[in-house]
């Protein structure tokens, strides 16, 4: 939902009024605070006890009493409670307010106080009369180094203030700028209440005391908050959202009760129902527990961190760890000893908490946090340059005018009534030159200050080594963006690339909803199609168009070469500092989208490459799927009959292939054997390898009555299934394991070598032409004896044709010698010889699938 101009004024309006509100009330005790800090005040005497400033109905309780002292002498323990001061009634309210005010600050030494006691365990009241004596040292003399050390003590309050209402009013739309400047307030509550605020008019002293306790009770919920969420929303925050204001709270209900003095204690409904004692644990865990949990929630934003942010966020880390650390840990053991600090521990731990606002004033200035350094630029712009330094130069004018006429009529008393001529005169030479003075400093402050000062070669260069390691569209859109934004500071941009679709879709930058997309042909674009360099635009020109929502001003076209197709556009808006772009300006936006363009060329690349790679991958796994779909539809393991021993193998030469085999069990001791050779390879070839297997074993039962009639029902499916190019020989056999008698029918294929066991060799060959070629097919069938010792091989033409080239071949006489070699062994250790040699020879060269069957008659 998009915030109208006149509203977005109204609350920015809102915010100033109430940060002025805020400043002026920060100021104004920060102010009262140094001025009560110097304010002389003579030392109190020494009463030599300690009181407990707590609230409570039933009076002021001793907390200590120096061993030896007068005070201990007359009868005073620890945990006794006065009840009256001089006679008068008093709670711990309105009788330390009596004993501190009317008391003890007008006292002199040797002057007596009576205090009644209530001793617990004691139902009886007791009176003790003590007499205040005078400190010792309160005379002597401090060093320069203490009186300096002292000066800066007592301006603690002024870096903390110059630093957080600085980076409020320069953000004051920003939660993050409000956070750190209430934290800042804050910290100016934790330095020592002076004694001076006692000599504050009532009123005043109020207000102080209730200021100085109001913040003090937000300071450490402040601090996690603030840490919480900036930079990042830290892993505490996100898993425990609701913690930072349970923090804020409990601070607030543990902190607030002791307004009155200016002090830290539980609100009274708490102290009704929890003894004083827990309720200040309770304040302690709170309060160190939220220091603790910050520095945490920060520690964890500075180890996640990206590397631009890590240099942004590391000098705030150690500033606030080396800071706030020390200081908490003194706090915390000055509460828990009940003891003063020595003075230079305690000015050693203000220097060091002076850390805290000096990184974040650095980390403001040098690395860009919250985007202040374009704002102090165009406020300079409007306030000083402007405006201000006309008023700085008459007011020098005029400073030194008259100290020149004072110079002037001291050293030249007789010419004293001369001295306001020439002052004059000197006056109008000082504003003349002045003017010129003033227009060569606003030349180089435009430069400086309002057109970045940025270094064109530098930015290339470091967009042209980042854009190497970018493999994204949204990689690249985001280095434009941060690259651009650096140089220039244009209110809002938005990188728009190519995508997939064609469409250019919006990688960078939050564009609205119906702006995420722009049309390459859409009014706008389609322009800056024809254009080589980047374009300035007037509202007028892109009303009504795709690029109103953007509300453009300039508009970078991004190319993959020179005057090729558009690629991208990178969209900018108007300048922080309202300044036109300039000439050099569009020469760094035409070198930096040229940059762009080649990184576009690579990413598409680079894209193309990975389509391929992952269309090869998702090829090369259905492959290996098909592979393993193959191997299951082959015997998984070979016969076992009386007389014959068989074994079947087949080697594809790619993931799936066109040879098959297979063993047909007709019972009865009845065994088939089957190769086939499909014509092709890969996977037209597998597949009709399936066909035909599938067509086979559909119908093999028909073999034992007629084989050819099984043979021809085979060719006519085979034909009508396939292409006319499309064939398969075959070798096809039943074995009757009773009489060792061999049927066969050689459909085209290789005869298979039947060697006997006296070693002659029989070939069985061909009975019909190939499978699937022709619609009339028919074939004979043959049958022979085989006898005990005798070895049939049935093999495919990658075994006889294998070979190390196009020129030597394995051949069949290779395959009889090595069949004679190994006659005698088992048929699984023959087939397994002969593929070793065929691999040997072949030198494992593979142009065709291997295929073979060995059958040894026992």
């Amino acid at each position: 939902m998009q915030t109208s101009p006149q509203r977005s004024h109204n609350y920015r309006a809102l915010l100033l009024a109430l940060g002025t509100v805020f400043a002026a009330l920060t100021i104004f005790y920060s102010a009262a605070w140094m001025y009560y800090v110097r304010l002389p005040m003579p030392a109190p005497p020494l009463v030599e006890v300690g009181f407990d400033q707590s609230y409570s109905p039933d009076g002021i309780e001793i907390e200590g009493v120096i061993p030896n002292s007068p005070a201990e002498k007359s009868g005073l323990k620890v945990t006794d409670r006065i009840v009256a001061i001089n006679g008068r009634s008093a709670d711990s309210v309105s009788g330390w307010d009596e004993l501190e005010s009317r008391i003890w600050r007008s006292s002199n030494p040797g002057d007596a106080v009576t205090f009644t006691l209530r001793r617990p365990g004691q139902s009886q009241s007791m009176v003790v009369t003590l007499r205040f004596r005078a400190r010792q040292g309160t005379g002597d003399t401090r060093t320069v180094a203490r009186a300096i050390a002292n000066q800066i003590l007592a301006s603690y309050p002024l870096l903390f203030l110059i630093v957080g209402l600085a980076v409020l009013f320069l953000r004051v739309e920003d939660r993050n700028a409000w956070l750190l400047a209430l934290v800042f307030a804050t910290f100016t509550t934790s330095a020592d209440m002076p004694d001076g605020f006692s000599a504050a008019p009532p009123h005043l002293r109020h207000f102080l005391l209730l200021y100085r306790t109001l913040m003090g009770s937000l300071l450490t919920g402040l601090f996690y908050f603030l840490f919480a969420v900036f930079p990042t929303r830290s892993p505490i925050e996100r898993k425990l959202p609701w913690l930072k204001w349970a923090l804020l709270a409990s601070g607030i209900c543990l902190s607030l009760g002791g307004y009155q003095q200016g002090d830290s204690s539980a609100l009274p409904f708490i102290l009704a129902v929890v003894p004083y004692r827990i309720a200040q644990d309770a304040r302690r865990v709170v309060v160190y527990g939220s220091v603790l949990l910050g520095l945490v929630s920060l520690l964890c934003n500075r180890l996640s961190a990206s590397k631009d942010d890590l240099r942004k966020i590391k000098v705030i880390f150690w500033g606030t760890v080396a800071g706030v650390t020390p200081a908490a840990a003194i706090a915390l053991a000055q509460e828990v000893l009940n003891a003063e600090i020595p003075f230079w521990l305690n000015f050693a731990k203000v220097i060091l908490l002076f850390l805290f606002p000096l990184s974040f004033a650095y980390a403001v200035v040098k690395h860009r946090v919250m985007d202040i350094p374009v704002l102090l630029k165009r406020s300079a712009r409007y306030f000083m340059v402007e405006k201000g330094f006309v008023i700085l130069i008459m007011v020098l004018s005029v400073g030194l005018t008259l100290w020149f006429g004072q110079a002037f009529s001291r050293y030249f008393s007789a010419g004293s009534k001369a001295a306001i001529p020439i002052g004059a005169a000197f006056g109008v030479l000082m504003i003349s030159g002045a003017t010129q003075v003033h227009r060569r400093v606003r030349t180089r402050l435009d430069r400086a200050f309002f057109r970045s000062s940025y270094d064109a070669q530098q930015i290339l260069e470091d967009l042209a080594a980042k854009t190497l390691s970018t493999n994204s569209r949204e990689g690249l859109a985001l280095l434009l963006q941060q690259k651009i934004c650096e140089a220039l500071h244009p209110r809002s941009m938005f990188v728009y690339l190519q995508a997939n679709n064609g469409q250019l879709f919006a990688y960078a930058g939050n564009p609205p909803p119906q702006a995420m997309t722009l049309s390459s042909t859409g009014a706008g674009i389609a322009e800056l199609a024809e254009r080589n360099g980047p374009v300035e635009l007037v509202s007028e020109e892109v009303q009504g168009t795709q690029l109103a929502p953007l509300d453009p001003e300039c508009l970078v076209p991004i190319r993959g070469s020179s005057g090729g197709a558009l690629e991208g556009a990178a969209v900018l808006g108007s300048r922080l500092s309202e300044e036109p772009y300039s000439a050099s300006d569009k020469r760094l936006l035409a070198s930096v989208a040229s940059q762009a363009g080649i990184a576009m060329r690579s990413i598409t690349l680079a894209e193309r490459m990975a389509e391929q790679m992952e269309a090869e991958r998702r090829t090369e796994q259905e492959m290996q799927i098909a592979r393993q779909v193959q191997s299951r539809l082959l015997p998984q393991q070979a016969p076992s009959l009386k007389t014959l021993d068989c074994c079947g193998k087949c080697i594809q030469t790619r993931a799936v292939g066109g040879d098959y085999y297979d063993f047909l069990d007709f019972g009865s001791g009845r065994l088939g054997l089957v190769l086939a050779d499909i014509s092709g390879k890969g996977m037209s070839a597998a597949l009709l390898m399936a066909n035909l297997q599938a067509n086979l074993r559909g119908q093999y039962a028909l073999a034992l009555e007629d084989v050819p009639r099984l043979l021809r029902s085979v060719n006519q499916l085979f034909y009508r299934n396939t292409e006319s190019s499309h064939y398969a020989t075959m070798f096809f056999a039943i074995y009757d394991d009773r009489t060792q008698r061999l049927r066969y029918a050689n459909c085209g294929h290789n005869p298979p070598i039947l060697m006997r066991a006296n070693g002659d060799i029989e070939r069985l060959a061909a009975t019909a032409t190939v499978l699937g070629l022709f619609e009339e097919w028919d074939c004979v069938v043959a049958d022979c004896e085989v006898a005990s010792g005798d070895v049939l091989v049935i093999y495919t033409d990658g075994i006889s044709e294998a070979g190390p080239n196009e020129e030597e071949e394995y051949g069949e006489e290779r395959l009889i010698a090595t069949i004679r070699k190994h006659q005698q062994q088992a048929a699984c250790e023959v087939l397994d010889d002969i593929l070793s040699d065929v691999q040997q020879f072949s030198r494992g060269r593979q142009a065709d699938d291997m295929t073979l069957i060995v059958a040894r008659c026992s």
